[in-house]
């Protein structure tokens, strides 16, 4: 009887044992590649969390690298989804769609809206990029009287509105926001005055307001490792930031404005609702998807998303 009780006693440790080497789990670690701007915000509740790194680049270079790369150190990258698309549709790549995380930020800024037909420049930036895809898929573009001149990047663009070489310019946000703040220190009154993402919407008929442009792809076997950090995602961009704008600010200086790669935490959160960043799992956004992706001549199939 003795003996018996000290087998159910040794039994009753080790079972407590397992239980207890179960509980609590660390989440596997994560490292994620992501442009700054848009992108980079679309991850604010990740940086700085255990077991989470999140790498931030300028330019699209390092972007194509990571997801051209086998065995790519990257769980997931956020890229262009022209970018990632085209690679998967060609078999150059071991990442599969994810979510959309951002739906566009492209506005036309000027003084007023006679400045659109108006002759003198018109400064765009993107030329053979999205930024022009959008544009002409946008605008009807015989409204727009002006040359339009494309400048190598949205600081020119900025730039050239400033010094009143331009009536209307293409710019994207958080540079918009920039743009008007400093043109008002400058007794310059700049505004808003086509919102292309509503633009893009009524002209191509489209589910969604915007156009997905950064897109989340996941290496093939990282789905799982993932998932946590998507549901944090979603839940800042699509609740969080909209009832509580502190909570941006508070975010994007424990991030860092250098890390990604915006003026100040004051503009991320002026600009925050025209930077439309909203995290939608690709799978269900496949309309918009492929209304974008035919202006680049890309087709993928289901086998492009996760799961």
């Amino acid at each position: 009887m003795r003996f018996l009780k000290g087998v159910l006693a040794a039994a009753l440790v080790l079972t407590m044992t397992a239980c207890s080497s179960k509980e609590p789990t660390k989440e596997d670690p994560l490292k994620i590649l992501v442009p700054q701007g848009a992108p980079a915000l679309a991850l604010l509740p990740l940086y700085g969390q255990e077991n989470i790194t999140v790498e931030t680049v300028a330019g699209s270079d390092a972007l194509l690298a990571a997801l051209s790369k086998k065995d790519s150190e990257y769980d997931a990258v956020v890229a262009p989804i022209n970018v990632g698309a085209t690679l998967i549709e060609k078999e150059k790549t071991d990442y599969v769609l994810d979510s959309v995380v951002t739906w566009g930020n492209l506005y036309i800024v000027g003084t007023d809206e006679s400045a659109l037909s108006e002759e003198g420049m018109f400064a765009a930036f993107g030329e053979a990029a999205v930024p022009q895809k959008v544009l002409m898929s946008s605008m009807d573009m015989d409204t727009i009287k002006g040359e339009i001149k494309y400048f190598g990047s949205a600081n020119e663009v900025s730039g050239t509105l400033l010094a009143k070489k331009a009536n209307a310019g293409l710019l994207a946000e958080p540079a918009v926001t920039a743009t008007i703040a400093k043109a008002k220190q400058q007794g310059i009154e700049l505004k808003v005055l086509k919102d292309l993402q509503k633009e893009y919407q009524q002209k191509n008929n489209t589910p969604s307001n915007g156009y997905p442009q950064a897109a989340l792809f996941v290496k093939k076997g990282s789905e799982e490792k993932l998932s946590s950090a998507y549901d944090k995602m979603e839940e800042f961009a699509n609740k969080t930031s909209l009832e509580d704008e502190n909570a941006i600010v508070e975010a994007v200086q424990k991030a860092t404005p250098e890390k990604l790669g915006i003026p100040n935490a004051e503009i991320a959160q002026k600009s925050w609702k025209r930077q439309n960043i909203r995290v939608v799992k690709a799978v269900d956004v496949k309309d918009d998807i492929n209304t974008f992706l035919k202006q680049f001549n890309i087709n993928i199939t289901d086998d492009a998303y996760t799961k």
